[in-house]
């Protein structure tokens, strides 16, 4: 909020003490002096890439970057490559260049709705009710999916890039301790 503040400033002028001089006269000068006054409204809270949190959130257990061209073990600090049909998620192919095709042996597998930044309960609830195992879900860059480890780790994956030439992608992945 910006707004103007306008005051009217005002001097007499007096002659010296036992000066008769034509000069004597009253005189009135005014001044107009302008102070602007800004204010900032507190900003509404933005949308973030981190996962929302509540009070009851367990710990993290690890998050990063990893890059995955097959099976990966997300149960493992941190993350690493599995034998195949032995990892908590796999890179199955690429989508003309465009999406990271993923599955699970091990897993139910959720797609996140656009837009929603879920915490780990969310993410535990949407593997739970509508997780799939074993069959391949495309996904776009920027795109996420929920899960639960072979451990019992809630954890999101979103997609951070597909390199076709590679048939790689590049992955986001946030894992939260058990919940019992």
């Amino acid at each position: 909020m910006t707004g103007v503040l306008t005051f009217l400033v005002g001097f007499i002028g007096l002659p010296a003490a036992g000066v008769n001089s034509p000069a004597a006269n009253v005189e009135t000068a005014t001044a107009t002096v302008t102070a602007t006054v800004t204010t900032t409204a507190p900003a509404p809270p933005e949308a973030s890439d981190a996962p929302s949190s509540t009070s009851g959130s367990p710990a993290v257990r690890w998050t990063g970057p990893l890059l995955v061209s097959g099976d990966f073990n997300l149960d493992s600090v941190p993350p690493q490559g599995a034998m195949p049909t032995d990892g908590d998620i796999e890179l199955s192919q690429i989508n003309d260049g465009q999406e990271a095709v993923l599955r699970s042996a091990r897993a139910n597998l959720a797609v996140v709705p656009r837009g929603e930044n879920p915490d780990a309960a969310r993410c535990t609830v949407l593997a739970q009710t509508q997780g799939r195992r074993l069959a391949d879900l495309p996904v776009a860059v920027g795109g996420k999916l929920c899960l639960i480890t072979s451990e019992g780790h809630p954890s999101l994956v979103t997609v951070t890039a597909v390199h076709p030439e590679a048939q790689n992608a590049s992955l986001d992945v946030h894992i939260w301790q058990k919940t019992d």
